[in-house]
C-alpha cells in the first residue's frame, strides 16, 4: 500500500544529504547516445529538447537550441545506472530530474503517474507534475520528492523546445536486499499513457547532485533570480488587465477564444472576411510547434466573430505537417489558399531537420463549395535558383484588379549567399488560384526573417511589409522593425528593403485597406510587454502614426503568441485574430471593436 510521508529529518550542512547513508542517483545513461539526457514522454518529440532544471543549462549541452539535440521521438521509457553502492545496508540514491503534464490544470484525482523500476523489477509508482514535497512507498523502496523549481510551459516557447515543469531532487531509498556492494543499481522509469493527457519525465545528466560549492551555489541563485524576473514581468503584465482606466490607448472591444486546447499546440490563424459576411479562421493544430502531422482545421463564425464553429478539418495528409493556408475569396465566390506543408523537413524517423530538406513544402489549393473540398495545383511553388525546393506563407494572397493575384514566400537562399540565410520571393496567379509562377525577389536583406504581407494602394503601386527578428549586439536598434518594399508594376520588380517605425519583435504584420480608406496594420512584439498593436496609415503607407498605436493585447507572458491580422465586417467592426500558448491553454483569440477606436 502507498504511503506519503515527508523527508526526513537528518541535514548534512556541507552537502544535500538528507540521509546518513546517501550517494549520487545518476551516474550514467543507457540505451543513449553520448550527451544524451534521459527523457521520455508520451508524446513525440520531433526534434531536440532543450531542458533546464532548478541549476539552470544542464551539462553536456542538453540546453541547445531546437534541433541541435537527437529528436526524443517516441520513447515512453528511460534506463540509468547509479553510483556504485558502497554497502549493503539501506541507502538512499539522489538524483536532480522533473517532470510535466498537460493539461496543467486539471483534475488532482486520478494522479498522472510513472512506474519505476529497479534491476528490472518493478517498484513502486510515483506522481508526475506535482510541484509540492512527496514520498512514495511501495514494493519495499520509498521515492521521496523535493521540489526547486516550478516554471510553467506556458511561459516560455512551447511545448516541446522548452518542457521545463517541476524539477528538483528525487532521493529513493533503496533496502540492503536490492544492494551488491560495488555494483549499481539500474533504473528505468516507464510512462503510461493516462487518457487526455501527456506527460514528460527527465533525470538531468549530472553526478554532482549532492554536492555543495560556490559555483554550484551561484548557478542555483541565477536560476531563482531568472524565474523571479519572469514571475514578475507575468505579474506586471497581468495586473495591468485590473486597471483598464489608466491605459486610454488600449482598445477596449469585445475578445473570444474562438478555438482552445488543453494539450494540442496552435499556430498562427488566418482571418478572412467572406463577401456575405460570414468569417473563417484557419490554423494549425499540432502536437508541438513543429509536428510532422500537423493539420489545418478551419472555424466558421456566422454573427460577426461572437461565436465560432467546431472546427473542421480542413488539410490533414499522413505525415504532412501543414502548417497555413490563409484564405482569399475571389469575385466568383471560389476560396484561394495556399497549403503550406512541411513533410519535407523531417526524415524517414519523424525527426525534424531543415537542412535535409529536398522536396518542395509549398501548394495552391482552390475550393469552389466553400471550403468543403479543395483541388490542388499540379506543380509546386519554388523560387528557380533557390538554395532548395523549401518555400513558406503565413500571409493571404492579394488580387490586383486585372485579376492577377499576388503571393509573398519565404525561402532559403542559396549557398553563395549564406550571410543572408532567408529571403522573400514574390508569386503571381494569372488563372485564379488554378497555377502560380515565380515573378521576382525584392534584393536579399540580411535583417528579412520574410512572412511578407501585401497591399495594393490607391495608386496601383503593392506595398510589401517583411519580419525582422529582435536586433542584438550593435543591430539592436536597426533590428525589431517591420522592412517595406514597394513595386510599381504590379508585382515585376522591387525597391530596396527599407526600415519602418513599426514593431516587428519576432513576428509578422498584416495589411489591411478599411472602408473609410486609411490603411490598418495589425503587427506585434513577442517580447516584454509582448503585445498585439494596431497602426493606422493615412497616406497610403509613407508614414504611419506610431503615436497613436494601439493595444489590441498586452497580456501575452509566453513568447509562442501573435501572428495578427485583420479583417472588416460589413457594418464596418473591425476582428482582429492570433494566437497564444499561456495559462497551460493553447487557443486562438478574436477581438472585435470598432474602426472609431483606431
Amino acid at each position: 500500500m502507498t504511503q506519503w510521508t515527508f523527508l526526513s529529518s537528518f541535514i548534512d550542512r556541507e552537502s544535500n544529504r538528507r540521509y546518513v547513508r546517501e550517494q549520487e542517483g545518476y551516474a550514467r545513461a543507457l540505451d543513449l547516445p553520448p550527451g544524451g539526457v534521459p527523457r521520455a514522454s508520451t508524446t513525440c518529440f520531433p526534434c531536440g529538447v532543450r531542458l533546464e532544471d532548478f541549476r539552470g543549462a544542464m551539462p553536456e549541452g542538453a540546453c541547445s537550441a531546437p534541433g541541435d539535440q537527437q529528436a526524443h521521438e517516441d520513447c515512453h521509457t528511460i534506463t540509468w545506472e547509479t553510483s556504485p553502492a558502497q554497502s549493503a545496508e539501506s541507502t538512499v540514491f539522489t538524483w536532480i530530474g522533473g517532470s510535466q503534464v498537460l493539461p496543467e490544470f486539471r483534475p488532482a484525482f486520478p494522479p498522472v503517474a510513472a512506474t519505476l523500476f529497479v534491476n528490472d523489477v518493478a517498484r513502486l509508482t510515483f506522481p508526475l507534475g506535482r510541484p509540492e514535497i512527496f514520498t512514495v512507498s511501495g514494493e519495499g523502496g520509498t521515492l521521496t520528492f523535493e521540489p526547486r523549481k516550478f516554471q510553467s510551459l506556458a511561459e516560455e516557447l512551447d511545448s516541446f523546445w522548452t518542457p521545463y515543469g517541476i524539477s528538483g531532487f528525487y532521493r529513493l531509498l533503496a533496502p540492503g536486499e536490492w544492494l551488491t556492494p560495488g555494483q549499481p543499481l539500474r533504473l528505468r522509469v516507464e510512462l503510461t499513457p493516462h487518457p487526455g493527457t501527456e506527460s514528460f519525465f527527465y533525470v538531468s545528466p549530472r553526478t554532482d547532485a549532492l554536492a555543495i560549492d560556490l559555483a554550484l551555489l551561484r548557478d542555483e541563485m541565477a536560476a531563482v533570480q531568472t524565474d523571479l524576473v519572469s514571475l514578475r514581468r507575468s505579474h506586471a503584465m497581468l495586473y495591468a488587465q485590473q486597471y483598464p482606466q489608466l491605459f486610454p490607448n488600449r482598445i477596449q472591444g469585445e475578445t473570444v477564444i474562438a478555438f482552445q486546447s488543453d494539450t494540442r499546440h496552435v499556430l498562427p490563424a488566418a482571418l478572412t472576411v467572406l463577401s456575405d459576411g460570414e468569417v473563417v479562421i484557419t490554423f494549425c493544430e499540432s502536437a508541438h510547434h513543429v509536428d510532422r502531422d500537423g493539420r489545418i482545421l478551419l472555424l466558421r463564425s456566422l454573427d460577426g466573430g461572437r461565436s465560432w464553429s467546431a472546427p473542421e478539418v480542413m488539410f490533414a495528409l499522413p505525415h504532412g505537417d501543414h502548417r497555413a493556408s490563409p484564405i482569399i475569396e475571389l469575385p466568383n465566390g471560389d476560396w484561394v489558399t495556399l497549403d503550406y506543408r512541411a513533410a519535407a523537413l523531417y526524415d524517414a524517423r519523424g525527426v525534424y531537420n531543415f537542412a535535409q530538406n529536398t522536396a518542395p513544402t509549398l501548394w495552391g489549393a482552390w475550393s469552389s463549395d466553400r471550403g468543403k473540398n479543395w483541388t490542388f495545383t499540379d506543380e509546386p511553388l519554388t523560387v528557380p535558383g533557390a538554395g532548395c525546393p523549401y518555400a513558406e506563407i503565413e500571409r493571404h494572397p492579394i488580387r490586383l484588379p486585372s485579376g492577377r493575384l499576388l503571393l509573398a514566400v519565404d525561402f532559403a537562399l542559396p549557398e553563395d549567399l549564406k550571410t543572408f540565410p532567408f529571403a522573400e520571393a514574390i508569386f503571381a496567379s494569372d488563372d485564379d488560384g488554378r497555377s502560380w509562377h515565380f515573378l521576382a525577389m525584392p534584393q536579399p536583406n540580411p535583417a528579412v526573417t520574410g512572412e511578407g504581407t501585401l497591399l495594393r494602394l490607391a495608386n496601383g503601386d503593392v506595398l510589401l511589409l517583411v519580419r525582422t527578428e529582435i536586433g542584438t549586439g550593435n543591430n539592436w536598434r536597426q533590428q525589431g522593425m517591420l522592412l517595406q518594399s514597394i513595386s510599381h508594376d504590379e508585382g515585376e520588380s522591387w525597391s530596396n528593403f527599407t526600415p519602418t517605425p513599426l514593431a516587428s519583435m519576432s513576428s509578422p504584420a498584416h495589411l489591411l485597406r478599411l472602408q473609410d480608406g486609411r490603411i490598418l496594420c495589425t503587427h506585434a512584439s513577442r517580447q516584454y510587454p509582448a503585445s498585439i498593436y494596431a497602426t493606422i496609415s493615412e497616406d497610403e503607407g509613407q508614414s504611419w502614426q506610431t503615436t497613436r498605436t494601439k493595444i489590441i493585447a498586452d497580456d501575452l507572458v509566453g513568447f509562442d503568441a501573435c501572428y495578427p491580422n485583420s479583417g472588416q465586417l460589413p457594418d464596418g467592426a473591425i476582428l482582429t485574430t492570433w494566437y497564444a500558448n499561456m495559462f497551460g491553454k493553447f487557443f486562438v483569440a478574436v477581438k472585435r471593436y470598432s474602426a472609431d477606436e483606431l
